[in-house]
């Protein structure tokens, strides 16, 4: 996993930490959830009732503004029994028994575990704070879970807000279809990456990266050929143009972080980048400064996208020329272009001709992007 998002581009986490070190109280004073359950008690936003502590939900007049679902529309819209234990359907568990074969910890309440939401309060108000910039997650953690975490963070911290902006995700299809293990179309990023499973190839990192940051957040993001296709032929003509500067500019450019400050709009953001890549051509077209281009260099590392000058496996581009010359040689033309299309994706130009002296077919090389 760790391999995965780094080949993304994704910044390593601060922290990564374990629901079961924040159960019970820490030595070390962080907020942890069996505290987090007993300070919501004896605020009265919880009860204890058939060996189980809820959350008492009609304690919070705005409960559902996240999701914009209210108490009387919960109970109108119950198609299952209530637990005769709730005060309220929509009352959530914080803490439940559990049986002596399943996990569980000590607590006032007796040996249980916690619920599903308390969790999250627990180790982001530990590491965050009370109340923090940003939380994000998929379009269908709205509600309940996020709901849930707002009314017990809220409730128990006395604050008017959980976290400043919510950003939720959508969902992830491909060539269309929603990815599902049934479907047979569920790729994992390792698979993307270092197998030949979707689209007969391997893809570069940066190229997954452009073709998911091609879509809003918050649209459902169509994983096809043709858009990784798409974004590794842009990718690449941002990056010839970009390295006709010698270094990026100080600045990003004004038009990039506009589009980003509006709701995280990359769309439009790269459209400011393919209209830089046009204007770096023309000017290096007529011998003139570069200032487009080192912008462009400027505004894609700042997008997490390499601008340093490609390395290059001397060994692996003789193994894929080698193999090229056998699938010519087979007459597996397809192939073959495969091969020399992945190669210039990668920077690598391919160039055939024939040895002087025996005739034979050879091919030489160059990095260019």
């Amino acid at each position: 996993f760790h391999k995965d998002v780094a080949t993304l581009g994704c910044l390593e986490p601060t922290v990564e930490p374990r629901a079961t070190e924040f159960v019970e109280p820490r030595a070390d004073g962080k907020v942890d959830m069996i505290s987090l359950i007993q300070r919501l008690i004896e605020r009265g936003h919880a009860y204890v009732a058939a060996g189980e502590v809820l959350f008492d939900t009609a304690s919070m007049p705005d409960y559902g503004q996240l999701s914009k679902r209210n108490l009387d529309e919960q109970q109108a819209g119950a198609r299952v029994a209530v637990d005769p234990h709730k005060k309220s359907p929509g009352d959530f568990v914080l803490w439940k028994l559990s049986s002596p074969e399943e996990p569980g910890w000590d607590s006032p309440w007796g040996r249980g575990r916690p619920g599903w939401h308390i969790e999250c309060s627990a180790m982001s108000a530990a590491y965050l704070g009370e109340v923090f910039d940003i939380h994000g997650g998929g379009l269908d953690l709205i509600f309940p879970h996020h709901e849930n975490e707002i009314a017990q963070s809220r409730c128990a911290h006395g604050t008017e807000v959980m976290a400043k902006v919510w950003m939720h995700n959508g969902f992830l299809q491909v060539e269309g279809q929603k990815m599902s293990k049934s479907l047979g179309n569920f790729y994992s990023i390792n698979e993307l990456l270092e197998t030949e499973t979707f689209g007969g190839r391997m893809w570069p990192g940066e190229v997954l990266r452009l073709a998911m940051l091609m879509t809003h957040y918050r649209e459902p993001i169509d994983f096809s050929v043709r858009k990784l296709e798409e974004a590794e032929n842009t990718l690449r003509k941002w990056k010839r143009a970009a390295d006709l500067a010698p270094a990026a500019a100080k600045q990003l450019p004004v038009e990039v972080v506009e589009a980003l400050s509006d709701d995280l709009a990359t769309y439009p953001a790269f459209q400011v980048l393919t209209q830089l890549a046009g204007e770096a051509a023309d000017s290096n077209a007529a011998g003139a400064g570069n200032d487009a281009a080192a912008s462009l260099k400027a505004a894609l590392s700042f997008l997490g996208f390499d601008v340093a000058p490609a390395k290059v496996d001397e060994d692996a581009i003789a193994r894929a020329i080698a193999r090229r010359l056998e699938l010519i040689a087979a007459k597996n033309w397809t192939q073959a272009d495969r091969i020399r299309d992945e190669l210039l994706a990668q920077g690598v130009q391919l160039k055939d001709g024939k040895d002087p002296t025996t005739g034979e077919r050879v091919t030489t090389w160059e990095v260019k992007r």
